[in-house]
């Protein structure tokens, strides 16, 4: 029997995050976590995972790792207390309008949908994110990339998104190719009764 589990890997230099991931992956993939980028770069050179998860900060030492997450736990806490003053009943429109052009097209939007935004990162509650991880949103940090890359990452995201929804091309090849094939059989059959009955 076959293994059809995805291998997922993920290089991480925290041991919690590596220990959380795991725990919390380790029945749906087979999961294999790494310490460092050499550790990882050294496994690569004899096989491949299905998909890799890379965390961006690395750090010597663990007490540079823990007080950076703690400034920064800290820092997004304090954004969010304030945030919450500015507008908070109308503030997060965003959600509700996605929710609704995902119900207006019953599930099935015909265009990819981005979660275009600077703040969220910093002040959406971790039920925020999980509703645009199910609304199946894209991300596109405004003030990250340049004009040419967002036009390039629209045009790529767009043509690849059209190429697995367009039914309608699909129905089309169908339409196409089984009309030639039954050209042909006519043909065939033309020809067959044609010659069969000249004798």
């Amino acid at each position: 029997m076959t293994n059809s589990r995805y291998r997922v890997w993920l290089v991480d230099d925290s041991d919690q995050s590596r220990t959380a991931f795991y725990d919390g992956q380790k029945h749906h993939f087979d999961v294999e976590t790494f310490s460092s980028p050499a550790e990882l770069l050294d496994a690569l050179r004899t096989r491949v995972p299905d998909a890799l998860l890379c965390d961006i900060y690395f750090y010597d030492a663990q007490a540079q790792r823990d007080q950076l997450e703690e400034l920064v736990g800290e820092r997004i806490a304090q954004l969010r207390e304030e945030a919450s003053a500015i507008a908070p009943d109308t503030a997060q429109r965003g959600l509700r309008l996605l929710n609704d052009i995902r119900r207006q097209f019953r599930g099935s939007v015909p265009f990819p949908m981005y979660a275009y935004t600077s703040k969220a990162p910093y002040l959406l509650p971790s039920d925020g994110f999980q509703q645009l991880e199910d609304l199946e949103m894209r991300w596109l940090f405004k003030r990250h990339l340049g004009p040419p890359h967002v036009r390039r990452r629209l045009e790529t995201d767009v043509r690849e998104f059209r190429d697995q929804h367009n039914w309608r091309r699909w129905m089309w090849q169908v339409a196409i190719r089984v009309g030639v094939v039954a050209a042909i059989f006519g043909v065939l059959i033309d020809r067959f009764f044609t010659y069969a009955f000249r004798w």
